[in-house]
């Protein structure tokens, strides 16, 4: 199997038109986890095509940024946090 990795994707894009696009792109890749953020798990090709899918959008009025969290970081949630989707069986990612 091969290994995944965490990541984090945040954007700032100002034309909706294209705010959308990321979005759904995004989507394919991971959990929304703000308006602006999303949680994935990539296998190392996997990361390659969202980076490559992202650049393909040639967005004009913002940025796509894709930091990846170590494998010793923890999430600490304060407040009334969702469920970690990673760690539940109903989700699918189609890559």
């Amino acid at each position: 199997m091969a290994r995944t990795a965490d990541y984090v994707a945040v954007y700032d894009v100002s034309s909706d038109t294209e705010r959308t696009r990321v979005a759904k792109v995004l989507e394919g890749f991971g959990i929304r986890v703000q308006m602006s953020a999303f949680e994935c798990q990539l296998t190392r090709s996997g990361r390659d095509q969202l980076k490559k899918r992202l650049a393909d959008l040639r967005l004009k009025t913002g940025f796509v940024y894709l930091y990846r969290r170590d494998a010793l970081s923890r999430r600490v949630g304060i407040g009334q946090c969702p469920e970690n989707p990673f760690d539940d069986g109903r989700y699918a990612y189609v890559i």
